[in-house]
């Protein structure tokens, strides 16, 4: 066990035990057994995402995306971001605080009408993001921003593995394009997942464009993520990272 996975509910318990064998056969399957990485999830919190946490599919994912951390970090934690018009890191997510970290952080946007920001919420625990702040735009480029300079203010002997999920509605192409371009000497991969029908843009396109050293970006979408077995979700989510492993490494981008 991963440590403070034995404070975890029996059941959410068994269900991540599961998961990470599931993450190890995936992680085989792709020639990458007994790799490690640095693991940060990128969650979108922008208007259109509403009904998604409404109905706990959010939550879904990133219980899920546990089992990747649990499997390829050494300690099992994740390092978080939710974002919309504006970025907002959170609290580190360890393995034994996931259900309770779920409640307070898996959030969605708030609106700000007229330039007016709302009544600051009553009742913020330690560590909980005023969604005032983050908005309910679609700001990609600051979150990804962030994340490099936290990988460069923080160094790591483990490459850094992104998990970014989001709906869509991708309009700041440029700004984008620019910031994963700009990534591609960082050892960082970057796998975006989308959920649902929207617009991608430029997260989808870049996957295939050239021009890079090495491709350092991942892209799928899926009509409801939580259809999506465990099997296929993993084996999707690690197709392209083992093969960016090896690039970077030759490239040297990675040691």
């Amino acid at each position: 066990m991963v440590k403070g996975e034995e404070n975890l509910p029996v059941d959410m318990r068994k269900r991540l035990s599961l998961r990470k064998e599931q993450v190890a056969v995936s992680l085989r399957k792709h020639g990458a057994e007994g790799a490690t990485a640095r693991i940060v999830l990128v969650l979108d919190a922008s208007g259109s995402m509403a009904k998604l946490y409404a109905g706990g599919v959010v939550a879904g994912v990133v219980e899920r995306m546990a089992a990747v951390a649990a499997q390829l970090s050494s300690d099992g934690t994740m390092q978080a971001w939710t974002f919309a018009s504006n970025p907002a890191r959170l609290p580190e997510l360890t393995l034994g605080e996931l259900p309770g970290w779920i409640a307070l952080h898996v959030r969605i946007g708030e609106l700000v009408l007229f330039g007016r920001r709302k009544k600051a919420p009553r009742g913020l625990q330690p560590g909980q993001v005023d969604m005032r702040a983050v908005g309910i735009q679609n700001e990609e480029q600051k979150v990804i921003a962030q994340v490099r300079d936290f990988v460069r203010s923080a160094p790591s002997q483990d490459p850094t593995f992104v998990l970014f999920f989001s709906d869509g509605g991708v309009h700041r192409n440029a700004e984008i394009e620019q910031q994963l371009r700009a990534a591609v000497e960082e050892p960082i991969f970057w796998q975006f997942v989308g959920l649902g029908h929207s617009n991608y843009g430029i997260l989808e396109r870049f996957d295939t464009m050239g021009g890079r050293r090495v491709d350092n970006v991942g892209f799928f979408a899926v009509d409801d993520i939580a259809t999506l077995s465990d099997a296929e979700l993993y084996d999707r989510i690690l197709t392209e990272f083992p093969s960016w492993l090896k690039a970077a490494r030759a490239a040297g981008i990675l040691r």
